[in-house]
């Protein structure tokens, strides 16, 4: 029996004991890589996705290994050099022509171009599933406190500033008595120009029923003041603070970060606080090695040990509950609704990087449930 792209074993008689049988025996594969790749929904997401964040994490393990770091470099050179992804059989023999990411061998590295885009996704998968969990009753406010730009030399005197200022305010009383609980994330932008750099916190706070018509509504103003104390620096003039509309259901399934709007609504705010620490196009600058090399070395010395995302309150309480592994240094593979929930069985497709592409090294049909 052959196997096409898009029927295994059709026979409507069969039961299903029989067909799941004749699926598993099968091992006479006849679709060549050309015809499975175009075929197979994760061909569109490796020119997309993987290709790109692939050849960006080749340019930062040369980086790495210009600046001794040589088992950095290995471990990011050979991130997502081995991809499998599972593409369900029903049982009229079909294979599904979405597959999902089953397995891989990422790095885990914070400056990865690879592992930052996996994060970032995790993140977000995360909050989402923290936020669709709250309390029905909460209000929500979108945070983004700043500080003055700083110089390299100063960077890591700055970050320890920065994270200090930020635990003295969360103790003012006037947050304590509004804010349930919050979700903060570091972000650093480069400034190309005059090469200063930029940290900053987004922060999605979750405020009391009461909040916009009671006692604890804390204005523009206070937020200003309160922020301006903690890092204690009157040249702070601003802080953003707004907020969230209500979920919109319509992009409660998007796969784009970049397509919400952080300031109006509950998603767009999840997707701007997911936005890992740092972008690559802050320090993956491939037409100047010496200037890539400084970069990359000052990222990796200040942010190490630094925890970058922060649950606090009621986040952290139902990121418990949920049990939710690190967003951080967690699973990079299966992101919450990305696990695999099989039918008779699944396809498996093995992809490995060859020459600047990801092509097909192997193909296996596994019986739901036996998918190690």
């Amino acid at each position: 029996m052959n196997v096409n792209k898009k029927n295994l074993a059709r026979s409507a008689n069969r039961n299903e004991k029989e067909t799941c049988e004749t699926l598993l025996s099968d091992n006479n594969i006849t679709q060549s890589n050309t015809e499975s790749q175009y075929f197979y929904s994760e061909f569109h997401e490796f020119e997309s996705k993987f290709n790109p964040k692939k050849k960006k994490s080749i340019l930062l393990a040369k980086s790495f290994m210009r600046i001794g770091e040589k088992n950095r470099a290995e471990r990011v050179l050979h991130c997502g050099d081995y991809l499998e992804f599972a593409h369900e059989i029903y049982y009229d023999g079909v294979i599904a022509e979405k597959g999902k990411l089953h397995n891989a061998n990422f790095c885990h590295e914070r400056l990865c171009p690879m592992c930052i885009w996996r994060r970032t996704l995790k993140i977000y998968a995360q909050i989402s599933k923290i936020m669709l969990n709250m309390p029905k009753d909460l209000h929500y406010l979108f945070l983004t406190l700043t500080v003055p730009n700083c110089e390299p030399d100063a960077f890591q005197d700055t970050l320890d500033r920065l994270f200090k200022s930020w635990a003295k305010f969360t103790k003012n009383k006037k947050f304590k008595n509004a804010v349930l609980g919050y979700y903060r994330v570091l972000e650093v932008t480069r400034n190309k120009r005059n090469g200063t750099y930029h940290p900053h916190f987004h922060i999605i706070l979750a405020v009391i029923p009461s909040y916009f018509n009671g006692k604890h509504y804390i204005k523009h103003d206070e937020f200003l003041d309160m922020w301006r104390k903690a890092y204690g620096d009157e040249r702070i003039t601003q802080v953003d603070i707004r907020k969230i509309k209500a979920r919109d259901k319509s992009l409660s399934e998007t796969s784009d970060l970049a397509d919400l709007d952080g300031f109006k609504t509950i998603e767009g705010a999840v997707s701007e606080t997911a936005k890992y620490c740092v972008k690559d196009e802050d320090f993956i600058i491939e037409n100047n090695k010496p200037l890539m090399d400084n970069v990359v070395k000052t990222l990796l010395f200040v942010l190490k040990g630094r925890r970058l995302v922060q649950f606090g309150g009621i986040f952290k309480d139902i990121a418990k509950q949920l049990k939710l592994d690190d967003a951080e240094d967690g699973d990079l593979v299966h992101l919450d609704e990305d696990k695999i929930n099989g039918a008779v069985a699944q396809m498996i497709i093995r992809y490995g990087w060859r020459c600047g592409a990801y092509t097909i090294i192997s193909q296996e049909i596994v019986k739901d449930g036996e998918i190690q």
